[in-house]
C-alpha cells in the first residue's frame, strides 16, 4: 500500500497525519511517499518521517521526491496539503492589495476576494494532481484534500476530473469539542448532526445524552458569553451554531466588519489575523523545526497522540472494511436538496471498503440554506472562472461576495481584481484569461488600463492638544497618478475638500496631469481645509471618466498626550466601566516611565499567545507610517514576576524594568524602559503610541475582554490610530 503526501513540506501538519497513520497496525507497513517542491522542506519531512518510523518500531518505508507524477504513480491514497504561492508573495497580496481599496479581511482563505484568488491559483495545481491520479494512480486511488478553499477546490476536482475524493476539515470535530467545553459537559456524552458547506455547516442537532442541548448554549448567550461572539450572535439570529470560528464567520456574512470599529470591537473580530499567525510561525520556525525533529531532545522525536483529523481513519476503514463515520466535503448529488446540485457540501459520510458514502440530509432550514447560497454563488463563479478561463467570472465571483459587496463599489471591485490578477500573473500563479465583457475598464487582451490617482499628506498636520488638528487654511497633498497603459495619458480630475459628513469645503482644484506610459507622476497640490478641523476632513479625488480610479485621502486627528510639564494621563473603559488608568512620564537618560492601573481581577497569562489572556500590548512608532515596535507586558499573579516580551519572537526583553503591585481587583504595573528598546529616538520626546489591555475579568461582576486606546484592532500593521506623545 502506498500513501502519498503532496505538500509534505507542511511538516507540522504532516507530522500529525503521519503519526496518526503509522499508529494503526493495519497501516504500519505502508510505503509513505513524500512530495514537495521545496527540497529543503522535503528533506526535513523525510528525516522526521524516518524518525517517527524508528520511534514507533514499525516497518513502513519512506520515499521522497520532487516529482508530483512520480509520487502519485501507483499510489492508493493521495493526501494533499499544499499552499500555492506561499505566504509571500501570494497570501500577502491577498491582504495588502484589497486593503488599498478599503477592504479588510481576517483569514481570507475560504471566501471573499482572498478565497477567490487562493482558489484561482490552486485549482490548476489540484486538478493536475487529480489528473495524475486518474492516469497513474492505483485503481480506485482516493484523493484526501486538506487544502483551502475546500469547497471551491473539491467542486473543481469533481467537474474537471471526477475521481474519488473527499475534502477534510477539522471544524466539525473541533467545534463539537469546543461546545462541550463551553457548556461544561463530558464530550463522550455529546452527539450531533451537522450539514451545510465547508466552514458554513450548522449543528442541526446538538444533544447531551440524547436530549437537546441547545438550551444550554442559549443560556450562555443570555449571559453574554465572552468567547466566539460572532458565532453566538449568528446562533441568536438563525437558531443554529455554525462550525467555523468567529474570525472566519465574520467575513462570510455582511453583518460585522463592514459596520465599523464599534462592531469590530464589540465582536472581537481580529482583522489581518491570518497574516499575524503566518508571521508568528515564520519567526519561530527554526525552533519549531527542531521540536518536530526531536533535535531539542537529542533526536528523540515525540510521537503525537492520535489527532482528531479524519485522514488516517478513512484509510484504515477503507483498507479493513471496519466502518467509521466522518464529516466530509463531497459533491451534492441529492444530499442537501435545497442547495445547488453539484456544489460541494459537508455532510456525515460512512467509510468502509466500498469507499465514501455520504448521508442524505434533505432540506436545510430555509434560513441556513439562504446563508449557504450566498457563499455557494461565489464558489460557483470562481470554479467557472478557473475551469473556463473566462476573466469576467473573476469579477462576478468577487462582486457576489457578501463582505466585499458591502464594502466596495463595482468600480473598485473591478480595479482591485485587475490589480490582483496582474500581481498573480507577474508571479506565475495565473495564466491568461479570455477577453473580458464590455465596460470593465480593461482591454480585450486583459492587461491593465485603469489609471489610479491617490493622495497623501506631504507632511503630517500639527496637533493642537486636545482640540485636534491645528487650524490651517490650506493643506499640501502629494497626488500620485499611475498610468499602466502602453501610451501616454492625460489624467484629469477634481480635487475637493470635504468634511466627513460629505459637505464640500470652498475650493475645487481642477487637475490635468500628462503621465507617460507605464510611469507614475507625483504632483503637489494645495487644497483648502475646513475652518473647523477638530474632526479632520477628507480630500476627495473625483475623476470625470471611468478610466481613472480616485482614492480619497482621509485625515483624522490624533489623540494628544503631553509629557512636557507633567505625566500624560489617559483612561480606557471596558463594557462602559473603568478598566485601565495610565500615565506616561519622560525621564532623564532617554528613558520613559509608564504606570498602568489595571482592573483585572483574575490574572491568567499565556506566554505563547499573550493576547488571549491577561496582558498589555504596547505599540510605538517614531512617525506617521513609520515602523512599529510592539511589546507585550504580562502581569503575574500575586507574588510572581511580570515579564516583557517582544512581539513575534515572544522572547523576554532585557533592559525593561517592571514593578508590580497587587490590589483586590487588579494590579498596578510600573514600567521603565530606554527609548531605544521601544524603537524610538532617544533624543526626541515626540512619538506615536497605542496600547491594548487584555483582561481576564473586570471587577467582581463583569467578564473580561479587550480595550484599546486608539480604538482599532490593527495597530501591529498601521499607526493611523496611535496617539501623539509630545514633550
Amino acid at each position: 500500500m502506498k500513501i502519498t503526501l503532496i505538500g509534505a513540506g507542511s511538516v507540522t501538519f504532516a507530522k500529525n497525519l503521519l503519526c496518526d497513520i503509522l499508529q494503526y497496525p493495519e497501516l504500519s507497513e505502508a510505503t509513505i511517499c513524500l512530495m514537495d517542491i521545496d527540497a529543503s522542506r522535503l528533506k526535513v519531512a523525510e528525516v522526521m518521517t524516518n524518525r517517527i518510523i524508528a520511534k514507533l518500531q514499525v516497518k513502513a518505508k519512506v520515499q521522497a521526491t520532487l516529482s508530483q507524477r512520480e509520487a502519485i504513480t501507483g499510489a492508493n491514497y493521495v493526501i494533499c496539503t499544499i499552499q500555492v504561492g506561499g505566504y509571500k508573495p501570494a497570501t500577502v497580496s491577498d491582504f495588502e492589495i484589497p486593503k488599498k481599496y478599503g477592504l479588510r479581511q481576517t483569514i481570507a482563505d475560504t471566501l471573499g476576494v482572498g478565497g477567490v484568488f487562493r482558489a484561482l491559483r490552486t485549482i490548476p495545481v489540484l486538478t493536475s494532481i487529480a489528473a495524475d491520479i486518474a492516469q497513474v494512480g492505483a485503481r480506485d486511488c482516493m484523493l484526501l484534500n486538506y487544502t483551502n478553499p475546500m469547497a471551491m477546490l473539491c467542486w473543481a476536482v469533481d467537474r474537471a476530473v471526477g475521481i474519488p475524493h473527499v475534502g477534510l476539515c477539522h471544524s466539525v470535530q473541533g467545534t463539537s469539542h469546543q461546545l462541550s467545553r463551553y457548556i461544561g459537559l463530558p464530550y463522550e456524552d455529546i452527539t450531533y448532526k451537522v450539514a451545510g458547506i465547508n466552514h458554513m455547516a450548522f449543528f442541526l442537532k446538538f444533544e447531551y445524552k440524547k436530549q437537546d442541548a441547545y438550551p444550554l448554549l442559549f443560556q450562555l448567550l443570555e449571559k453574554n458569553f465572552p468567547q466566539d461572539k460572532v458565532r453566538f450572535e449568528m446562533m441568536r439570529r438563525t437558531g443554529y451554531f455554525v462550525t467555523e470560528s468567529s474570525e472566519h464567520q465574520s467575513e462570510y456574512v455582511p453583518y460585522f466588519i463592514h459596520h465599523g470599529e464599534e462592531i469590530i470591537n464589540q465582536f472581537d473580530i481580529p482583522l489581518d489575523e491570518y497574516i499575524r499567525r503566518c508571521e508568528s510561525i515564520i519567526k519561530t520556525w527554526k525552533k519549531e523545526e527542531a521540536a518536530l525533529l526531536g533535535e531539542d531532545q537529542g533526536g528523540d522525536i515525540t510521537i503525537n497522540a492520535r489527532s482528531m483529523e479524519y485522514g488516517s481513519s478513512i484509510i484504515r476503514s477503507h483498507v479493513t472494511n471496519d466502518p467509521c463515520v466522518i464529516y466530509g466535503n463531497v459533491p451534492n448529488r441529492g444530499l442537501i436538496t435545497n442547495l445547488q446540485q453539484g456544489c460541494c457540501v459537508e455532510v456525515p459520510c460512512l467509510i468502509d471498503a466500498a469507499g465514501i458514502q455520504p448521508t442524505y440530509i434533505g432540506n436545510l432550514p430555509p434560513q441556513l440554506a439562504a446563508i449557504c447560497a450566498t457563499n455557494i454563488n461565489v464558489q460557483a463563479l470562481t470554479v467557472e472562472a478557473a475551469l473556463t478561463k473566462k476573466r469576467e467570472h473573476i469579477y462576478h465571483a468577487v462582486m457576489m461576495d457578501p463582505h466585499t459587496a458591502t464594502q466596495l463599489t463595482l468600480d473598485k471591485i473591478w480595479a482591485m481584481c485587475d490589480e490582483l490578477i496582474e500581481e498573480h500573473q507577474r508571479n506565475g500563479f495565473l495564466g491568461e484569461f479570455a477577453p473580458t465583457i464590455a465596460s470593465t475598464g480593461r482591454t480585450a487582451a486583459g492587461t491593465s488600463d485603469r489609471v489610479i490617482a491617490q493622495a497623501e499628506l506631504k507632511e503630517e498636520l500639527v496637533q493642537n492638544g486636545a482640540e485636534g488638528i491645528a487650524a490651517v487654511e490650506n493643506v499640501e497633498v502629494n497626488v500620485s497618478i499611475t498610468n499602466p497603459r502602453k501610451e501616454a495619458y492625460d489624467a484629469s480630475f477634481k480635487v475637493i475638500s470635504r468634511t466627513h459628513d460629505g459637505r464640500q469645503v470652498n475650493g475645487v482644484v481642477p487637475v490635468t496631469v500628462p503621465v507617460p506610459a507605464g510611469e507614475t507622476i507625483t504632483k503637489t497640490l494645495r487644497v483648502s481645509a475646513p475652518a473647523e478641523l477638530k474632526e479632520g476632513f477628507r480630500v476627495a479625488l473625483e475623476p470625470g471618466t471611468r478610466d481613472i480610479l480616485g482614492l480619497d485621502l482621509v485625515i483624522r486627528p490624533r489623540k494628544v498626550l503631553s509629557v512636557k510639564d507633567a505625566p500624560a494621563k489617559f483612561a480606557l473603559n471596558l463594557h462602559g466601566f473603568p478598566a485601565v488608568g495610565g500615565e506616561i512620564t519622560k525621564l532623564d537618560g532617554g528613558r520613559l516611565s509608564f504606570t498602568f492601573r489595571v482592573q483585572d481581577s483574575n490574572i491568567v497569562t499565556d506566554a505563547k499567545q499573550p493576547w488571549t489572556r491577561s496582558s498589555l500590548e504596547l505599540f510605538f512608532s517614531r512617525k506617521s507610517k513609520g515602523e512599529i515596535t510592539q511589546i507585550f507586558l504580562l502581569p503575574a499573579p500575586k507574588g510572581g514576576k511580570p515579564v516583557a516580551l517582544r512581539a513575534g519572537t515572544l522572547e523576554e526583553i532585557p533592559g525593561i524594568e517592571l514593578t508590580q503591585a497587587w490590589e483586590p481587583l487588579g494590579y498596578t504595573l510600573q514600567v521603565v524602559a530606554p527609548k531605544e528598546l521601544l524603537g524610538l529616538d532617544a533624543a526626541s520626546d515626540k512619538f506615536l503610541f497605542d496600547m491594548y489591555a487584555n483582561l481576564s475579568a473586570l471587577g467582581e461582576a463583569h467578564s473580561g475582554g479587550v480595550t484599546r486606546l486608539g480604538g482599532k484592532r490593527d495597530s501591529h500593521v498601521t499607526n493611523e490610530a496611535f496617539a501623539q506623545v509630545a514633550g
